[in-house]
């Protein structure tokens, strides 16, 4: 910490005013000044100018280092010479012999013996000036020069005046001033915490708006400078600004805030102005680094009723290219679901509109269950790291390091779960084909990494099957108890029967698809499942006390442990498909495939099984596999002799139609040649 303090204290004074421009004001603004009075570490400094624009005043900046640069050279300049004639007085008092000998050794002084190696040239401290342009969709509205002065990015830009905007845009007009006063430029800021001045000549914090110091040291609240109905019309992002710093300072929303943020208008600006590039950074900003708490970022979000502009629908946004204009359907909640984005009558749209709502009400009920469910999960992994630890005997100093569990994903996990509700919603694309509303949300609405959108898809298209398997095992729990108390109400002194682990074959195969988003999966499909119990209970009107039983516990122990079933997709097969191709004698194509899936299940039934014992199990799995061939064959051949059988029976009662049998064009009926009255005869005579 106190080296930072001394590099900011360095690169401040390198900030002040260089010979013949001292009339300038430099103040350090914004974020920078937020965390030093919070005594939290900040990553960049910005400084605001009253009269020269930012790139002016940063080569000024720049030329005043190289000069500072060019000086220190020439005093280690001036060192080194004063020691080279140091040396040489030195190199004089020998005597004769010492000379000879130095002589005979080098013909270098003594002061430059050793030093066979070239100097390298020394490093220029002159930080080079980045220029970046206007780009109002990435918060920038105004041209910014940025230097790197000993490892801090220090970006210098203008003091702004009140900035004028186009209408659908968050782009300042022409009319608005080049130049503004100090508070000018702190009312156009998004809130008071980030309005403060740090004025380096006079060494003192600047509060204009008169509040700023209040809001930050004693409040703790995030207020706007100005109406916050305008400032977030004329840039949405702050709404999205305004939980980020909400959530990370552990900060209150001021009412007038709160309900601005909650208006149509903001909504629709959000939806209209603001890149899907820069949503989906923001959100990335809630989610992780230091002090982040995902889920209440999220549940914010909702309440404020920002979910569908966050976590936009398929054509609700300007750009959306990846939606056709096919209609979204599936199930919210089990209820049916139909929505064309607004194309439909106003009482199909309100309709969509409000099971929208009650989708976005369950997201902020699942992620209430997450606390508890996480923390349960935590508990659980320890314990089963500590009896891990125990049985290798690593506690007591035993050998090598333990493998340790699948850790579970928690951004991952919170976008999961808050769009869970939603996981069934299907549209076609431009070929028809169906693509899922929660990975078009991750894709376009928010323009997140395809590796999120692959996680998210995957984790998502599994949780149905995974809360299956929980909703199970709540079952088999609850009639194991019920066993337990009539076995003591008997008083028949025997033990009901123990809880059965989960098919290993139905969990393997579910772990090798998720692979090391398992935990993560189970998790979401925790909270899943107990609120479909929930629910459930609440439609029967029974209590939901027992509701918040987990059985995530006992199917994640049971898969680390039982099972050991964790990293089971690691596991490398017995055979390869060269090798499956060899040894069966199959040609190359897709009925490999099925062989490789056999293999796989054999695998995971058969953890401790050996190579020749798959490869049996193989031969017999093609052997059977022909016999249903075989088998086919012969019903296919039975089925068209039967329906033979059955026209020459319509024929023979005089129901079929004539066929043409003469060579001279003349028909003759079917029933001409088949003499009998019955249907068993007629299969006789046919076999």
């Amino acid at each position: 910490m106190a080296e930072e303090e001394e590099q900011e204290e360095e690169v401040a004074s390198w900030l002040k005013p260089p010979p013949k421009v001292d009339h300038i004001e430099i103040r350090v603004a914004g974020g920078w000044v937020r965390d030093k009075l919070l005594n939290q570490h900040s990553v960049d400094v910005d400084v605001a100018l009253d009269c020269m624009m930012g790139v002016q005043f940063a080569r000024i900046v720049q030329s005043y280092l190289l000069l500072l640069d060019k000086q220190e050279e020439e005093e280690e300049e001036q060192k080194l010479q004063q020691n080279d004639n140091d040396d040489e007085e030195n190199l004089m008092m020998l005597d004769d012999e010492e000379q000879t000998d130095i002589n005979s050794n080098s013909k270098k002084p003594p002061s430059k013996r050793g030093h066979e190696k070239p100097k390298k040239k020394k490093k220029s401290r002159q930080p080079k000036i980045g220029v970046i342009g206007a780009n109002p969709s990435q918060s920038k509205h105004l041209e910014t020069a940025t230097m790197n002065i000993h490892g801090i990015d220090v970006d210098f830009v203008n003091l702004r005046a009140e900035e004028v905007y186009e209408a659908n845009s968050r782009i300042p007009t022409s009319k608005t001033r080049m130049f503004g006063t100090p508070l000018e430029d702190a009312l156009r800021r998004d809130f008071t915490i980030n309005s403060l001045f740090y004025n380096v000549r006079s060494g003192k914090v600047e509060d204009w708006t008169g509040r700023g110091l209040t809001d930050l040291l004693d409040n703790r609240l995030i207020v706007t400078p100005v109406d916050p109905h305008e400032t977030f019309h004329d840039d949405p992002l702050r709404v999205l600004r305004a939980i980020r710093f909400c959530v990370r300072l552990d900060f209150s929303l001021h009412d007038d805030i709160r309900q601005a943020a909650m208006s149509k208008r903001v909504h629709h600006s959000l939806h209209v102005k603001v890149s899907r590039e820069r949503v989906g950074k923001e959100l990335e900003g809630m989610m992780t680094g230091k002090h982040a708490r995902p889920g209440r970022a999220l549940d914010m979000i909702a309440e404020l009723h920002l979910a569908g502009s966050v976590f936009a629908f398929p054509g609700s946004f300007p750009g959306d290219f990846g939606h056709v204009s096919g209609p979204v359907t599936g199930r919210i909640l089990d209820v049916d679901y139909h929505g064309c984005c607004g194309k439909d009558g106003p009482d199909a749209v309100a309709l969509a509109a409000t099971h929208r709502a009650k989708g976005w009400d369950e997201s902020s009920a699942l992620l209430a269950l997450l606390p508890k469910i996480m923390e349960s999960h935590v508990d659980e992994r320890e314990r089963y790291l500590l009896q891990k630890q125990l049985k290798d005997g690593e506690v007591s100093g035993g050998g090598g390091e333990s493998r340790s569990a699948s850790v579970m994903d928690s951004r991952l996990l919170h976008i999961c779960v808050f769009i869970l509700p939603f996981h069934n919603l299907t549209f076609p694309d431009a070929k028809g084909r169906k693509n899922y509303v929660t990975t078009h949300m991750i894709k376009e609405a928010l323009k997140w990494s395809t590796k999120d959108i692959q996680a998210v898809s995957k984790i998502l298209e599994h949780v149905d099957e995974m809360a299956d398997i929980l909703s199970d095992l709540r079952s088999q729990s609850k009639s194991f108890q019920q066993q337990q108390q009539q076995s003591q109400e008997g008083g028949d002194g025997n033990d009901a029967s123990q809880l059965s682990a989960p098919c290993r074959l139905r969990s393997g195969l579910l772990l090798r698809s998720l692979k090391e988003y398992w935990v993560t999966c189970l998790l979401a499909a925790a909270a899943w499942e107990i609120r479909s119990y929930q629910r459930l209970r609440e439609e029967d009107g029974t209590s939901t006390s027992t509701a918040e039983e987990q059985p995530s516990r006992d199917l994640y122990r049971a898969i680390v442990g039982e099972l050991d079933l964790d990293e089971c997709w690691r596991v490398r097969p017995h055979l390869n498909g060269k090798e499956i191709i060899k040894e069966l004698s199959l040609p190359k194509g897709p009925v490999v495939g099925m062989y490789i899936e056999d293999q796989t299940k054999w695998m995971l039934l058969n953890p401790n099984g050996t190579r020749e014992e798959c490869m049996s199990h193989l031969v017999e799995r093609k052997r059977e596999r022909e016999q249903d061939i075989v088998k086919e064959v012969e019903e296919e051949e039975n089925d068209i002799v039967d329906e033979q059988n059955e026209s020459y029976v319509g024929v023979a009662n005089g129901e079929g139609q004539t066929s043409p049998d003469s060579k001279d064009g003349s028909t003759k009926h079917f029933s001409k040649k088949i003499r009998s009255d019955t249907a068993e005869e007629i299969e006789d005579i046919t076999n």
